[in-house]
């Protein structure tokens, strides 16, 4: 197989994969450390299936990284990394229903509370159960999502939860809201907001052994913040949360994800031929056209139809038509190489990240790696040790 996908065999997929490059994961994860306070532990967020590159197998890479846990949105999520037997510290962040709880318990998930309501309702099934349950304080310092208002109105009941049987006050964390921006006076205001909501509990006689706001930009940009945890995400997978200033150091980040299809027919098309639903592409002129196997479907948005550029034989070619549900079509007329079917064709990766499609769309990374279909084989590479 050609293309920069050497590592992979042809037969190992059809039409389209993703290679998971875990030693690039073991590689960012080693420079997030390095700019990391000593005293801090690092949480994994591996929520959204590890951001699209694989829950299970990027979470076990970096717990043998030294991973202090890991960060989960929803209970299911933190089961299913449990029944796979991973034992590691896991908590959600956010919203776990009450009908989950009895799992919660079970499986020991660290759960985040930020109602007199959701504490009562987790101390009654840990108790029902005989066992006990950590929790996280969720503080909304600025967000405006979810967590106890950090004005002191909420002190009280934040006591009232902590006191209740079966409950361990084991966390307190909040979330930056601009800190990949250039507003860091709002950024300092909410970290201000967090550690004087945090004093006014212990003076309540509440401490909390694990403190926690800075997210990856937090972790390059703010050191000051670190505390006792930070939650590395974007970064981990080897890119930058978009439109962050430059942090003081910036870490050598390599993407994990590379995507991947393949040619799947070459043909001629005459002049005024059209191509794809729609017809809103007409040839200028006799046209040879790449079908690629990966469409909709497989996360490759529509908004890329007509224009957005994907890398056959280490060139560009544009897109023509729209994006089908399970196909797309490139003009690879003015390629130097010959397209023919079985070769490689790149849609991001090392060399072409991920940001380029998500501008394209109006949108961040983030979206572009997560939406990268389930059908698309994942290829871990090299094997984990």
């Amino acid at each position: 197989m050609e293309g920069s996908v050497t590592d992979i065999r042809s037969g190992q997929y059809d039409r389209s994969c993703v290679k998971i490059d875990l030693d690039a994961l073991r590689h960012n994860f080693s420079e997030i450390r390095k700019l990391t306070a000593p005293g801090a532990g690092i949480l994994a967020v591996v929520k959204a299936d590890a951001y699209g590159h694989g829950a299970y197998e990027t979470a076990s890479t970096l717990l043998e990284c030294g991973a202090a846990g890991l960060c989960l949105a929803t209970i299911d999520e933190a089961v299913d990394l449990r029944n796979r037997g991973i034992d590691a510290p896991m908590m959600t962040l956010g919203f776990t229903d009450k009908s989950r709880f009895a799992d919660a318990v079970r499986y020991d998930i660290e759960q985040a509370v930020y109602s007199y309501d959701i504490a009562k309702a987790l101390s009654d099934e840990a108790v029902s159960q005989g066992k006990q349950i950590k929790i996280h304080i969720k503080l909304d310092t600025g967000m405006g999502r979810i967590g106890f208002q950090t004005d002191g109105s909420s002190t009280g009941e934040i006591v009232k939860c902590c006191k209740l049987p079966g409950i361990i006050p084991y966390g307190v964390f909040s979330h930056f809201a601009v800190a990949d921006t250039g507003d860091d006076a709002y950024t300092k205001q909410q970290f201000d907001s967090f550690m004087r909501q945090i004093k006014e509990l212990g003076d309540e006689g509440i401490v909390f052994e694990k403190k926690h706001i800075s997210n990856s930009a937090g972790i390059m940009r703010f050191p000051e913040m670190h505390l006792d945890l930070v939650r590395a995400g974007i970064i981990l997978y080897g890119l930058m949360p978009p439109g962050c200033p430059e942090p003081p150091v910036r870490p050598d980040l390599i993407p994990v994800m590379n995507w991947y299809a393949k040619v799947i027919h070459v043909k001629k098309i005459p002049s005024g031929a059209t191509v794809s639903y729609g017809r809103h592409f007409t040839a200028k002129r006799e046209t040879e056209v790449a079908t690629v196997g990966i469409g909709y479907a497989d996360g490759l948005s529509r908004r890329l139809s007509n224009g957005f550029e994907l890398i056959v034989n280490g060139e560009k070619c544009p897109i023509i038509g729209n994006v089908c549900m399970d196909m797309c079509m490139v003009d690879t007329t003015d390629l130097k190489t010959r397209p023919k079917v079985g070769d490689v064709v790149e849609i991001f990766g090392k060399d072409r990240l991920a940001d380029d499609l998500a501008e394209r769309m109006g949108t961040i990374n983030y979206e572009i790696t997560c939406d990268v279909g389930k059908r698309v084989r994942r290829i871990y590479v090299p094997e984990r040790r």
